[in-house]
């Protein structure tokens, strides 16, 4: 949206220039000697989080989201960023376009580039979540969101699928659209040094397949044979849980609730986002009809079987202690997998009482162990049901990255890709037929 974004990137992406000139900060140019490499990589990663949180919620393409992002702000090193928190250049036009937002005023911006009041947001993810709902809402934009969302549905790739959405919005979104759609294309290509090239490692466009399938939309309970007897077996975990908190780190905008669990003579507080019957129940049956069985009521009851084993029926444990008498220990849990830190390198017993310190649940992880909540889906199950992410062997942390990924996916969607995973992979190795 900043009319002078394209000058912008040149000096992001590392054109050389003099040493004065350095010194000197343009009013829509990074701050100087801003982004370095490293600086770089910590915008990408964390703005791919968000992206994918975007598609997930509004079904925008979260590689385009993302390399806008990295292009409007100069990977967060704008004014605008660093000040009103506005990676994307998104002007104010008042409180209800805004939506209670405040306003931020670009001083030294240029009389010819009319209006230099911009809205400013609490966050990255408060940004991203807001310009990925208008250009899903937007008429401008509406039409294009929509049928990117139904290419997605057909198969279509989304390499092909993002770069049309792109070409669509360009011509309302930016002054110069042609080369903003080529430039937006070059960073969804290799966000890192902008390319003709699409890099295998770090394109953007894997970013989407962690957001979800957008088939899903079309999926209701009628088409789904199995659904009515898998709502007759399945009776979701119904604990005591709190009111929700929408703002949980990294799990913006989902219902997490803090939830009471007692076992082993303790009981703990943890951060879940459960699902009820009926959204589990939809999983299931979903996850049956992808795995192609031929006898669906037993394809069921054997999901029905390791959910409950697994996650007494619907347990997802977004962060905190799950005390488990089948092993006698605390299982201390993030994004829906058992993991460690350095200062919990093993799962123990209550001691005193209690489970563990509080710091674990935000302290960095150091290992992802085997099971994914809810029906205990491992890598392997991942990889034979097609799964892409390098999510590695036990222990290695991009697990929980694509766990939490995959779950956000599946709220809002019958499907839950980690169920139907374990339903391929049970079908593959002969369990189910």
């Amino acid at each position: 949206m900043l009319r002078c974004s394209i000058v912008a990137l040149t000096i992001s992406v590392g054109v050389a220039v003099s040493p004065a000139a350095a010194q000197e900060w343009g009013c829509y140019d990074p701050k100087p000697g801003h982004p370095t490499v490293d600086e770089k990589k910590a915008f990408i990663s964390s703005v791919s989080q968000s992206a994918i949180r975007g598609e997930q919620q509004h079904g925008v393409p979260a590689a385009a989201i993302a390399a806008m992002s990295m292009i409007e702000s100069g990977y967060g090193w704008t004014r605008i960023a660093l000040e009103a928190q506005n990676y994307f250049g998104w002007k104010y036009y008042g409180p209800a376009a805004a939506e209670g937002r405040d306003q931020y005023t670009l001083t030294c911006q240029p009389p010819e580039d009319i209006n230099n009041k911009y809205v400013k947001f609490l966050n990255l993810d408060d940004a991203v979540n807001l310009v990925a709902r208008k250009l899903a809402t937007l008429p401008a934009y509406k039409s294009d969101t929509q049928y990117y969302q139904e290419s997605r549905a057909r198969g279509v790739d989304n390499v092909t699928a993002t770069n049309t959405w792109v070409s669509g919005i360009a011509n309302p979104y930016n002054w110069k659209p042609e080369l903003y759609a080529t430039t937006v294309r070059r960073f969804m290509n290799n966000p890192e040094n902008p390319s003709e090239t699409v890099s295998p490692e770090l394109n953007l466009y894997r970013l989407s397949e962690r957001a979800g399938r957008h088939a899903d939309a079309g999926i209701t309970s009628e088409d789904l044979p199995g659904y009515k007897y898998a709502v007759s077996k399945v009776k979701a975990w119904s604990g005591s849980c709190g009111d929700p908190i929408l703002d949980y780190t990294r799990w913006e905008g989902f219902p997490v609730r803090k939830c009471r669990v007692s076992d082993l003579g303790v009981t703990v507080e943890t951060y879940m986002l459960n699902a009820d019957s009926r959204k589990i129940s939809l999983w299931i049956a979903t996850a049956c009809k992808d795995a192609g069985v031929l006898n669906t009521k037993a394809c069921i009851d054997h999901l029905v079987a390791v959910t409950k084993g697994a996650s007494s029926m619907g347990i997802f444990p977004v962060a905190g202690y799950i005390p488990e008498s089948y092993n006698g220990v605390c299982n201390l849990f993030r994004d829906g997998v058992t993991v460690k830190t350095a200062t919990w390198s093993k799962q123990i017993p209550p001691i005193n009482g209690a489970c563990g310190p509080e710091s674990e649940l935000t302290n960095p992880l150091t290992s992802a162990r085997k099971f994914a909540r809810i029906s205990s889906t491992s890598r392997e199950d991942y990889r034979l049901a097609g799964g892409k992410e390098p999510v590695g062997e036990d222990g290695n942390v991009h697990w929980a990255d694509v766990i939490r990924a995959l779950y956000q996916a599946a709220w809002n969607s019958p499907r839950n890709q980690l169920i139907s995973a374990r339903a391929i992979a049970d079908k593959k190795r002969g369990i189910i037929r």
